[in-house]
């Protein structure tokens, strides 16, 4: 009834809004060669998770951005809105559906304009090319298919810097324009143009508004006589002939709507007859739609670059394994897509393009500008990891599928285990498979490996046990292809060697002798080939000390990066032997230091793969207020070095004020002035770097700033991390050495599977792909959004043009055409005999559409038989009555609107139940007996199901029974370790991180209980197959309700035949927990005595309590009391806890006295103590503790404690063991810049002590933070 009400009212306020809108603007036309407009854009900033996560987003803020924007609308006619993110709308649609119906009118009306193109306003830094496209593809598809309107521009009011290539991405998106204000935030350059040229490495650009005022912009009176906006439309106008600028004006960053004030202003503006300008209340577009081609080449021209100094450097790296699975699920679904657009092409399993979507969605919306940067709360990331991980599952399962379809169209016979190795880059390359087989009959004493050309390869035991063997073997793959490879048992040990060999602390091949010292550190590279070694020092890992003055997660200061680094990972190390043979060698590192614990494995392989030496690390990392770098001191020297941008690459010059930590993606490199030879450093998922000299690269690996604000992030990156980095040396420049494609192995190694010998039409090898030449690289194949034609994506690598390139097809190409990014139609193309040939100019990046000849010959999809299944149980609920049973205690339901009527997975079809407010539609498992036909063609038994928990259940088959395990229907199927914190705002433990492997068949975003939606409460349904046949007669099923199944399927599936020989994203099977090397002295079972007021201010006179001469322990009083300082001084390396006598703090005043400051012996580890003897217990009635907050330092807080008792107290080591009382633990300050507090503890119980002892743990505060402590006695 509510909402039918809140709808006949929205239509009434529309009808009164209609009859309202005479006066309204209606696009005008204006002349920008002769009249001067400022193009005016309301706005709501939203983050969709920042200092806050989903739900309340969901539950708040979007429902405030929906109805004050209503309310903005209806009262003034002339008033427009502009709101971002593709998937913000579909959260409105979810959640808000009446609503979301009055938004389309208002949309329909151009009152209300879909900006940004984007599915979320997101990071553009870490992201790849191919995010930002598909953030744009998906974003205006979206906008198209539910409102009939699309974006022009792309709209980042609020990101940490753009890097070179941005504008070249969005020129091939078919955009027009870009907008933001960021780079008031200290941008390194400056900021450009107010409205101008931004161009790309490839030469295209897009129009930018790089000025466009805070998003939080007011209107304070009207803006057609503004002084400033006249101005600077006036000299745009008068410099290029464009009289136009562009600005914003809004709110942020909570949504909502601009404020009343600001609209009527901003209305007040037009129409009026004393104008200077024209103001244009408009979409954040329409300045780019109405710019002529002629007006937008007088316009000025930038190319390079758009960091911010400090704002973009920590950013980089915050959050390192939010980086990291955006790296992998953007690998991931490089590798799965080619892979199912074959399989479709042979007529195996449609293109799971709606799968795909899902994927690509949630990890797109993963990449808004505070997630994937680092910069949100601990929850955001526990819905973030999950939605990574879910992202993972889904390309995964594709990819296997896929590969599945592929490989059954191949030759697989063999005379041992048949292993399909799959290159997913687009080069023919030679690399190291490592596998691990299973062998249930026995392993074999030796085995040999032989190549699709029959010839033997390399091969190499790692491990064995009576069932399984771990084997490395050399394989060469073609492009984005696939080559058959017979694990053969054999009678003795394969006799082909290589020139690998490991030495005590060396390993060499024919490209490099490494010596690595006992300490841990290599410290020698020959490059055998250039007959030069590589290394100037040792490669240490290099502690640097992160205290930045603001904005914890984002910024780096330049002040410390101008320091020596704060300390090293030191030796001696642990070394090991682990791997010793034809194929690789590698020495496991073991070491400590500042608490945290580094596991290294260097690598060196024979081949091909042995151009690159290997470092892979595992980090358990609980070190404080500093980043991890690996150190690069080198032989070779250059003023600039080479970054690889993802679409062009950029020189950047050494460290300076301006410029001291740069992005990248996969490698940069440092050529020799003369040269003649250089040095790549390769990454796997680290983006950050700095170059302190010509001769040093230094990649950030994690980074835990110093807060004063933002306490969560003074740990942020405590966990176990994985990553790898590759140093490689190569002839010549980086073009000549092809470092990108030695980017491209470190990041797509190869993927093996185990497949049933069979024969097959494509042959041993088969390329899905190729070009003819290492000058470009096929960046993206897939099947169109809508249509059956195939998107290529193809990019030029060297900034060198090429011509008369061939792209090859398994089959021909019959017809097709170049597209952009959002697959539209720019030119027709004319294959020649079935192959594309093309040209392209420096970088540049093109995309075509092509039909493609059906191959010769074919496969058939899996017949499927949906059964029909007796269901018991109701488990899915509508909005509109949500008390339809569920699962568990709290009976939660899946919501019905998002409830699918059938599925297709894999290939295979299956059949749900209904929802209509009476049918059930969950079989709850009683040991039901399913029978199985006795006729007709299938191999596997395909069910849906889930739990209300994680178990197992046995399924019996004839005399045989299989117990596997079910994952449940809810909450998180994947985490990053997890800190725990206590009332106090500590950390106190860690939850070890999971990830959960059964494949996903369906998800939900929400589900239901009895009277709500439950936003971004994940629900799941998952697949799971057993082998039958038409011998077992039936299946029985667990007898175990909680266990619920929504479908079967037989099927007769020949695809599903195959089994992965390693993961293809993280496996976090047997992590240990992360045990806290930190100890803290206040925890949650202790109750303060007393309670704590704090008060902050800028300066001690705006205290409402000033320090006095007049308090107990006052050093002019006759009471004798002394005060002394100790500290542990961990950043010096000593333990002395030597007492400093500081009379200081009890001598009514506030300001130091000349000397006070070599007093002060703060220290950013250990912990620092204040002790204050009364000489006498006393009743103590309240405490004034003034300190000087300063941002430049460590945390800012403290406990405090009290003791009674003659004689010398402990003052070391736990103080609730030296028979100390807890009083209180102030919360944190948020400290920005500098500023005073006052904590007044007042007691609230009798307070009788003679000693007072404050404590700061982890940090050490001096007298310099204990400006005064008062303490006021008791009256008697």
């Amino acid at each position: 009834m509510r909402a039918r009400l809140y709808l006949i009212s929205a239509m009434l306020w529309l009808g009164l809004c209609i009859s309202l809108s005479s006066h309204s603007q209606t696009n005008p036309k204006y002349d920008l060669s002769q009249t001067p407009v400022l193009y005016t854009v309301g706005y709501a900033h939203l983050d969709t998770e920042w200092r806050w996560d989903y739900e309340t987003t969901i539950n708040t803020f979007l429902k405030s951005t929906l109805d004050d924007n209503f309310d903005r609308l209806i009262t003034y006619p002339d008033y427009v809105f502009n709101f971002t993110g593709a998937r913000r709308y579909q959260m409105m649609k979810e959640y808000y559906p009446v609503r979301y119906r009055e938004l389309k009118k208002w949309i329909h009306r151009n009152r209300w304009f879909v900006s940004g193109s984007s599915v979320d306003e997101c990071d553009p830094n870490v992201p790849s090319p191919e995010s930002i496209i598909r953030q744009v593809l998906y974003g205006n598809n979206y906008f198209r298919s539910e409102f009939g309107k699309e974006s022009v521009d792309f709209m980042l009011p609020d990101c940490f810097g753009f890097q070179a290539h941005f504008p070249s991405v969005l020129n091939h998106c078919g955009l027009k324009g870009f907008s933001t204000q960021k780079l008031g935030w200290g941008s390194a350059v400056g900021i450009p143009f107010n409205i101008g040229n931004w161009v790309g490495p490839d030469g295209e650009g897009i129009v930018s508004a790089l000025n466009a005022t805070t998003y939080t912009g007011r209107i304070q009176s009207r803006l057609d006589t503004s002084t400033y906006w006249s101005a600077r439309v006036l000299e745009n106008g008068k410099k290029y002939g464009v009289y136009a600028d562009f600005r914003y004006y809004g709110v942020g960053d909570v949504g909502g709507a601009p404020r009343e004030e600001d609209v009527q202003n901003a209305v007040e503006s037009l129409y009026e007859t004393d104008s200077k300008i024209q103001v244009y209340l408009c979409s954040s577009d329409q300045l780019f739609r109405d710019l002529t081609p002629e007006q937008v080449t007088s316009l000025p021209v930038y190319s390079g670059d758009l960091l911010l100094t400090e704002h973009s450097a920590g950013s980089i790296t915050s959050q390192a394994y939010m980086k990291r699975w955006n790296r992998k699920n953007e690998l991931l679904a490089q590798a799965a897509e080619p892979l199912a657009v074959m399989a479709d092409y042979l007529g195996a399993i449609p293109y799971p393009r709606e799968r795909l979507n899902q994927a690509w969605w949630l990890v797109l919306g993963c990449q808004m500008h505070d997630i994937l940067p680092g910069t949100s709360i601990p929850s955001a990331y526990e819905y973030a990891w999950n939605e990574e991980v879910l992202a993972m599952n889904i390309f995964a399962s594709v990819l296997k599928s896929s590969a599945g379809a592929v490989i059954r169209a191949m030759d697989t016979r063999s005379m041992g285990v048949p292993v399909a190795v799959y290159n997913p880059v687009s080069i023919e390359r030679e690399d190291v498979v490592d596998v691990h087989l299973s062998y249930p009959d026995g392993t074999p004493d030796y085995v040999k490996v032989i190549g699709p050309d029959s010839i033997e390869v390399p091969s190499q035991v790692v491990s064995s046990s009576k069932t399984t063997l771990h084997l490395l073997f050399l394989a060469k793959v073609p492009s984005l292809g696939l080559a058959i490879f017979d694990i053969q048992p054999a009678k003795k040990p394969s006799v082909l060697t290589t020139s690998l060999r490991a030495g005590r602390l060396t390993l060499e091949n024919d490209s490099y002798r490494i010596l690595i010292n006992t300490s841990g550190d290599i410290y020698s590279i020959v490059d055998k080939r250039l007959d030069k070694e590589l290394l100037s020092g040792d490669l240490q890992l290099a502690f640097l000390k992160e205290h930045p003055s603001h904005w914890p997660a984002w910024n780096m200061d330049w002040d410390e990066r101008q320091q020596p680094p704060a300390g090293f990972v030191e030796g001696p190390a642990k070394t090991t032997l682990i791997e010793n043979g034809p194929v690789r060698a590698t020495y496991k590192l073991q070491r400590q230091s500042r608490n945290s614990m580094f596991t290294q494995w260097i690598q060196l392989a024979a081949g091909e793969a042995g151009k690159r030496i290997m470092i892979h690390n595992e980090v358990t990392w609980q070190s404080r207020g500093v980043s991890l770098k690996a150190t690069f001191p080198l032989t070779s020297a250059n003023d600039y070095a080479t970054y690889n941008l993802g679409l062009g690459t950029i020189e950047r010059s050494i460290n300076h004020a301006k410029k001291y930590e740069v992005p990248s993606r996969e490698w940069f490199d440092l050529t020799d002035r003369s040269g003649k030879f250089g040095i790549t450093i390769l990454e796997d998922c680290k983006f950050g770097s700095d170059m302190p000299n010509d001769s040093t690269l230094r990649l950030t690996l994690l980074y835990t700033p110093t807060t004063n604000a933002f306490h969560d992030q003074a740990t942020q990156d405590w966990g176990i991390h994985e990553f790898s980095y590759g140093i490689y040396g190569h002839a010549g420049d980086w073009r000549t050495g092809l470092s990108e494609w030695q980017g491209k192995a470190v990041n797509q190694p190869f993927i093996a599977f185990e497949a049933s010998s069979h024969p097959g039409f494509l042959g041993k090898s088969i390329s899905l792909a190729s070009v003819d030449t290492s000058q470009v690289d096929i960046r993206a194949l897939k099947k169109q959004e809508s249509g059956n034609e195939w998107i290529f994506r193809v990019q030029e690598l060297f900034g060198e043009s090429v011509s008369d390139v061939t792209l090859t097809l398994p089959g021909l190409i019959l017809s097709g055409s170049e597209v952009d990014g959002q697959e539209r139609k720019i030119a027709e193309i004319s294959p020649e005999k079935g192959i594309l040939r093309f040209n392209l100019s420096p970088y540049e990046l093109k995309s075509f559409r092509v039909k493609v000849k059906s191959f010769y010959d074919s496969l058939t999809p899996a017949v499927c038989n949906p059964m029909v299944i007796i269901y018991n149980e109701g488990v899915v609920s509508a909005d509109t009555n949500r008390k339809e049973g569920g699962f568990g205690a709290e009976q939660l339901t899946f919501p019905a609107e998002n409830f699918p009527g059938e599925l297709l997975v894999d290939g295979i079809l299956f059949e749900l139940g209904s929802y209509d407010g009476k049918q059930k539609n969950s079989m709850a498992c009683n040991g039901q007996k399913i029978l199985i036909p006795k006729t007709g063609r299938y191999n596997k038994l395909y069910i849906l199901a889930a739990a209300e928990r994680d178990t197992s259940g046995i399924f019996r088959t004839g005399r045989s029974k299989k117990d596997f395990a079910v994952q449940a229907f809810n909450g998180n199927i994947g985490q990053f370790d997890n800190r725990v914190w206590d009332r106090f705002g500590q950390v106190t433990g860690m939850e070890t991180g999971f990830i959960k492997r059964d494949e996903v068949a369906w998800f939900t975003m929400h589900l239901h209980n009895d009277t709500a939606n439950l936003p971004y409460r994940f629900g799941y349904i998952f697949k799971y197959a057993l082998d039958v046949d038409s011998s077992m007669g039936s299946i029985q099923l667990p007898e175990d309700p909680s266990v619920k199944v929504f479908a079967m399927t037989l099927a007769d599936n020949p695809y599903d035949d195959i089994t992965l020989l390693q993961p293809v994203y993280d496996d976090f099977t047997g992590r240990k927990p992360m045990v806290l090397a930190e100890d803290h002295y206040v925890t949650d079972d202790l109750e303060p005595i007393s309670s704590t007021d704090v008060i902050h201010r800028r300066t001690v006179q705006e205290l409402p309590i000033n320090v006095t001469t007049m308090d107990y322990a006052d050093i002019h009083l006759p009471n004798g009391v002394t005060t002394f300082y100790l500290s542990s001084e961990k950043d010096s390396g000593t333990e002395s806890w030597i007492p400093v006598p500081v009379s200081m703090v009890c001598n009514g005043m506030y300001d130091l006295m000349p000397g006070d400051l070599v007093r002060d012996t703060w220290t950013s580890e250990g912990e620092g103590r204040l002790v204050m003897d009364l000489q006498k217990e006393i009743d103590i009635d309240s405490l004034h503790i003034f300190t000087a907050s300063d941002v430049a330092r460590g945390r800012q807080w403290f406990s405090v404690w009290g003791r009674t008792g003659e004689g010398t107290p402990e003052f070391t080591g736990d103080p609730k063991e030296g028979g100390w009382t807890f009083i209180t633990f102030p919360r944190p300050l948020n400290v920005w810049g500098k500023g005073t507090a006052l904590h007044r503890i007042l007691s609230e119980q009798p307070n009788r002590f003679r000693y007072l002892m404050f404590i700061s743990e982890a940090s050490g505060h001096g007298p310099v933070y204990f400006r005064e402590v008062d303490v006021f006695e008791k009256e008697k």
